[in-house]
């Protein structure tokens, strides 16, 4: 078997080179047309910490031995994001590029990688690795057991998870939280974790009908599940604070603030029959091919 390294994936900075060592192998399957899962990782101006969340995400997958796709989203970066995505590209079959023409926003970065995802989970995960990748496991043992989207959750904590993050971060995502709480979606105690696993049959449902392109994607996502009776169960995780956040803590929340409003008077009219006829239509017991529990993955 043909093996190389992928050495000097991307510049730091103008004088120093970040290096990173990993097996490649060029002589695996092609393309497959319904993966186990599809991880999607939006990016805008990620150059600097997307390698490592890549090698960490093919790393894992690897060693999981399920059929997998990796597809980054570069939301109109001004730097090198898309050049790194492309030399993990030429070495890895199951690394896709979507370059998106300008910076829409990071939920319409994920909306698009999601309805072009072929996965039969699909995961978004944050370009800065803030969630152990490792983690999607607890997230698939939660759709195992009934569950349609799994997300995880920095708010609900184990003896077996914990969550480094800063304090002022921590008090104002608690304050937008209660607020969305009392308005919009009672009982979720986190839904802004940038670590969601779907259904196919939720995504396709759910992607096709969000608008917002913006960092409230989550809340809407969540939003229409809870108006289509989609089983939603939230998972304590393990997560660590990245420098470099793109959210601004004033502006993004103001935004924030307005688009629970317009979610609430636009969906309206969404009825939990929607989803359940575009369920009922591909009932996945007909498919002699899909395992009984997504969960055997875990013991095989």
């Amino acid at each position: 078997m043909e093996e190389l390294s992928l050495k000097k994936v991307i510049r730091e900075d103008s004088c120093n080179e970040h290096t990173v060592h990993m097996n490649i192998d060029l002589t695996g399957d092609t393309e497959n047309e319904e993966p186990f899962i599809s991880v999607i990782i939006p990016a805008f101006n990620e150059e600097r910490r997307l390698p490592p969340t890549l090698l960490d995400t093919i790393d894992f997958l690897d060693d999981f031995g399920q059929d997998y796709e990796v597809i980054v989203v570069d939301d109109g970066s001004s730097d090198e994001t898309s050049t790194v995505v492309q030399k993990f590209e030429k070495i890895r079959r199951q690394v896709r590029l979507i370059r998106l023409p300008k910076n829409y926003g990071k939920g319409h970065a994920v909306r698009t990688g999601a309805l072009n995802a072929h996965g039969r989970l699909i995961l978004f995960t944050d370009a800065d690795g803030s969630t152990p990748i490792a983690e999607v496991k607890r997230l698939i043992a939660a759709i195992d057991s009934g569950a349609d989207v799994a997300i995880g959750s920095r708010a609900m904590q184990s003896e077996e998870t914990e969550v480094q993050a800063l304090l002022f971060r921590k008090i104002i995502g608690r304050i937008f939280n209660r607020i969305v709480n009392i308005i919009l979606l009672p009982k979720i105690a986190d839904t802004q974790c940038g670590f969601k696993l779907f259904s196919q049959k939720a995504a396709s449902f759910l992607f096709l009908h969000q608008t917002s392109d913006g960092f409230s994607f989550d809340i809407e996502l969540l939003f229409l599940a809870r108006k289509s009776n989609i089983v939603v169960k939230e998972v304590p995780i393990n997560w660590q604070n990245i420098p470099g956040s793109k959210v601004n803590l004033v502006t993004d929340s103001v935004k924030m603030f307005i688009d629970i409003f317009r979610f609430a008077w636009l969906h309206r009219g969404i009825q939990p029959k929607s989803f359940q006829e575009m369920a009922d239509s591909n009932d996945p017991s007909t498919d002699e091919n899909s395992p009984s529990s997504l969960n055997e993955t875990l013991t095989s």
